[in-house]
């Protein structure tokens, strides 16, 4: 049975997705870089962890099959489709070749040629690993404290930190660290899913605070005015411990926001359900732009957050209009031809 798709969870995806590519744009693009770096790979996660509740009723054998064909054969077909696109825009060994396919089979982040792919291995440990969780720890609040723990572990016990450069198999200790907020995402699941409309006035007043709020929070940290974390380790001791995580989470919460704003406008949500084939792409769309840029003689520079925006919106059109299509077509006669269904 399909689940029901939710439209501004969806769109909160594509926001996620403009972030990731928006980062990847590089350090000249003003503020938007640093920001979107504060929350862009957190969102995927925690939006992953609404929909955790999909693997309750399967046995855990039936859950890992199920997560590999939506995870792990796509990012085998991103794989194929970027060695393809390797092979022909570079003119090395055959033994450095084989060197890429390893550093695919490995999967791990900033360690493999087309970076971006990290993600697909990543969100499979960290499916499996909440599932095992929760099919042992059974209970809410143990679920978030097992999260919690693993978190502190690779803070502290890690010898690098797992969020910025993961050294394990296909990024294990990357879900560790991140799985925090695929269990918030999981636990809040049933309030973000509800489709309320009878709001008191109460309600809405609380409703409008927070939105300032959280507006008002990623402004300052989008303008590096962040004077008031050295405020909060002062006051609370212990806090810088578990500030990152809650700074994280609102901003976060703004994204919410705007997810729910644009909700309902054009087809963006649309857009949103096909994020893991806009993650799958980001290297071969680059590529491609890049060589079309070298035909004609000119020089794609990205040099503000305005420019980096109007680059990502251009290259996910690329990817939802033009590759989609065909890549899908594509990718539904390989299972086929290799008896994957």
């Amino acid at each position: 049975m399909a689940r029901k798709r939710v439209e501004w969870i969806d769109v909160l995806k594509l926001l996620g997705i403009v972030a990731v590519f928006g980062g990847h744009c590089g350090t000249n693009t003003g503020g938007l870089h640093d920001f979107v770096f504060h929350y862009h790979v957190p969102l995927f996660f925690f939006a992953a962890g609404i929909f955790a509740d999909s693997l309750e009723d399967l046995r855990m054998g039936e859950a890992v099959r199920k997560k590999w064909k939506q995870i792990m054969l796509p990012y085998l077909f991103f794989v194929m489709i970027s060695m393809l696109i390797i092979i022909l825009t570079t003119n090395e060994s055959a033994r450095t070749y084989m060197a890429y396919i390893k550093q695919f089979v490995f999967g791990i982040r900033n360690q493999m040629y087309a970076s971006s792919l990290w993600f697909f291995p990543c969100l499979f440990c960290m499916c499996i690993m909440f599932d095992v969780l929760r099919r042992v720890l059974k209970k809410p609040v143990l679920l978030l404290l097992a999260s919690l723990i693993l978190y502190f572990v690779t803070i502290f016990l890690l010898p690098n930190n797992p969020g910025v450069t993961p050294s394990w198999i296909f990024n294990i200790d990357s879900a560790m660290h991140y799985m925090i907020y695929y269990a918030i995402g999981y636990l809040a699941r049933g309030k973000l899913k509800e489709e309320r409309t009878d709001f008191s006035v109460r309600d809405r007043i609380f409703q409008l605070a927070s939105v300032i709020f959280l507006a008002g929070y990623a402004v300052l940290v989008y303008l590096r005015i962040d004077n008031f974390t050295a405020c909060f380790y002062e006051v609370i001791p212990g806090i810088k411990y578990i500030y990152p995580i809650i700074h994280t989470l609102l901003l976060i919460g703004f994204q919410i926001v705007l997810a729910k704003l644009l909700a309902g406008t054009g087809n963006l949500h649309e857009v949103g359900t096909q994020t893991m084939w806009l993650c799958g792409n980001e290297f071969v769309v680059k590529k491609i732009f890049t060589a079309l840029a070298d035909m004609v003689g000119v020089q794609i520079e990205i040099s503000s957050a305005f420019s980096a925006i109007v680059y990502v919106f251009i290259l996910i059109c690329f990817i939802y209009q033009l590759l989609l299509p065909w890549e899908k077509k594509l990718y539904q006669k390989c299972l086929a031809y290799f008896c994957l269904y």
